[in-house]
This record gives structure tokens, sequence and C-alpha cells, in this order.
């Protein structure tokens, strides 16, 4: 017994000779914080659609005939007035020999018709014919005249089917489709070429009923098309009433007024419409890190001791980030510091 007491009271010595544990130390770390409040925010929503052109042209002959110089590629831009193919005028030539033959015997036969009804007038004041027989000829004479007429204005028709011969383009634009080659046979209706203007392009969404009732024409949206980093401004140019009967959505169209170099139909974009506004908290860009894959931030207690939380972000706006949870009004966060902030940081700041 005695021996066991005496080995308590050196082992109650040597922990009284040990120092005391270290405190934690605290690391100092300067920098700027902010106090987490509401702002009010636009409420937008987004819809997937095409860029579609304005202005675009199926080319086509007006006669038939083979097609000549069809030299214009996919992809080329071409001006307004430019030859783009033509049709081989054999036949327009043919029509225009063949009407200008009908002309010369109309003409001929108005020559003889005329100087039967001038015989038969002097006749007739004599009282050699009678009136019937002078009748007939003033009659003759009155339809080789509008035989006349009906022959010449045949050549000035088939005269002028000579300039649908070379087809132009109606516009500045760039070929997207070409749907013959040289030496096919063209036909009226039938597309030769597909021309588009890429200045005036639009973008076309289908949206649903309760968000086509709060649209009008002459609204603002936000493009944000594929293959470029900037979003461009729209604006509301078309708003089809008829909703679709399969998937029940509307139509609507946004003009690009002033289109961007380089964008093209069939493009994918995505539009934000802006459908009021909502209160939400904001904090810079800055403040949002990561740390181990978790996205977070620092909150700075009264103690002016930093530590890290788990946040839920939602939108970005220009360079705020939205804070939809892990977060409380009135608290404050670290913006920037001066060395990279750690958990358990003590904050010298002046606030902001």
């Amino acid at each position: 017994m005695k021996k066991n007491v005496i080995s308590l009271a050196l082992a109650v010595s040597l922990f009284a000779m040990q120092p005391a544990l270290a405190q934690e130390v605290v690391r100092s770390n300067s920098g700027t914080v902010a106090v987490v409040s509401q702002v009010s925010v636009a409420m937008t929503e987004i819809i997937p659609g095409s860029i579609v052109p304005d202005q675009q042209s199926k080319i086509a002959s007006r006669l038939m005939g083979y097609i000549r110089n069809l030299n214009i590629q996919v992809g080329q831009a071409v001006k307004e007035g430019q030859l783009l193919f033509a049709i081989d005028p054999t036949d327009i030539n043919s029509q225009i020999r063949q009407a200008q033959s009908a002309v010369a015997q109309a003409r001929a036969a108005l020559a003889d018709a005329k100087s039967d009804y001038e015989r038969f007038s002097k006749l007739y004041k004599q009282q050699s014919v009678t009136q019937q027989q002078f009748d007939k000829m003033k009659l003759q004479y009155q339809v080789a005249e509008e035989n006349l007429s009906a022959a010449e204005a045949g050549f000035e028709q088939a005269k002028g089917q000579m300039r649908y011969a070379d087809v132009k383009a109606p516009f500045d634009g760039v070929v997207v489709q070409k749907l013959a080659v040289t030496g096919d046979l063209a036909a009226p209706g039938n597309p030769v070429l597909l021309l588009e203007n890429r200045q005036l392009m639009s973008v076309q969404v289908e949206v649903s009923s309760d968000l086509y009732r709060l649209l009008k024409i002459g609204d603002d949206a936000k493009v944000t098309i594929e293959g470029r980093d900037e979003p461009v401004t729209a604006m509301i140019s078309n708003l089809v009433a008829a909703a679709n009967p399969i998937t029940r959505t509307h139509t609507v169209k946004l003009s690009l007024s002033g289109s961007p170099v380089g964008i093209n139909s069939g493009a994918f974009a995505r539009v934000a419409f802006n459908r009021g506004e909502r209160m939400t908290m904001l904090v810079p860009s800055s403040s949002v890190v990561t740390r181990g894959g978790i996205v977070g931030l620092f909150v700075v207690a009264d103690d002016g001791i930093a530590r890290f939380r788990m946040v839920r972000t939602g939108l970005t706006q220009n360079d705020k980030v939205e804070i939809q949870a892990g977060l409380e009004l009135g608290e404050k966060v670290l913006i920037s510091s001066q060395q990279p902030a750690r958990n358990g940081d003590k904050i010298v700041s002046g606030g902001q």
C-alpha cells in the first residue's frame, strides 16, 4: 500500500512539471467584408430557339429550258442584279421568229384589207355596191387591224421572254442551297437556288401559354447564340396567337436588327425573356470559393473569425452571384483578403 501511494505522488509531480498545453494560434489576415442584403433582380425564363432568315427566296426560272452557266456555289455571297444562271434561248429565239413572221403576215393582210375597203368606199359612194357589201369590206378591214395589234403584242411578249433567260439575284445575299446543275432542265416553279439575306435575321422560339401572355411586340430579350461568347439584344417582332395543337405552344419571332457578322440560319440560340422581378441575395463573385470540391464562402462572425460555409448558388449577374441557401441576411462575407483565406482566420477589415 505504501508503495502505491509513493508511485501516485511521483506521477502527480511529473504531471505538474509538464508545460501547459499551447493555446490555438489564430492567424491574422487583412481583408474586405460586406454585409449580405436583399436586392431586386429580374426574373428570366430561358427558351431554346433557332436563327431564321427574314428574307429568303427560292430562285426559279420563268421559262422552260436547259440551264446554262450555273457556276454559283453554296455559301457564295452575291449582289443584287448579279447573274446567277441562264436558260438556253433556242426555244425563245424560235418563238420570237414565229411572232415576227406573224406580224409581217398581219401587216400584209391589213394592207390588202385597207385596199379593198378604200375601193369599196368609192364604189359605195357611186352606188355601185350594196350597203351589205360595203359593210363586209369595212368589217374585214377592222378585223385585219385587230389581227395586226394582236400579232405585235405577241411579238413584244416573245421578245420580253428573252429577259427572263438571264436569272439575276433579287437582293444581296448568300446562296444556302443549290438544287440543280448546268444542263438540268428548268421548269417554271421549280427552284434552282435558295438565297437568303444574312443582314435580316430573326430568332424563332416556341413558348408556353403562360409566358406568351406576358410578352408584347417591341419587348427586348437577351439572345445567346451558339458559338458566340457575348449575348445580343433582340426585339420581339411577331407573336403568333394561334397555338400549336400538338405542343400547345406559341411561335414568337425576335428581330436581330443589324445582325452581327457571322450569324447563320439554323444556328442554336437561347432567349432569356424577362418575367418581372424578385428579391434575392447577391454577393460579389470574388467571395465565392471552392474548397475540396465544395462551393462556399467565408462568413465573418462578430468576433472577426472567418469560417467556411457551404452555400447553394444560383444565377450570375455581371460580377454578382445569387445565394439561394446557406446564408442569412445581415451576415458578413469575406470579399477579398491579403492572403488566401483559411478557416479560423482573424479578419482585420474596415468593412464595406
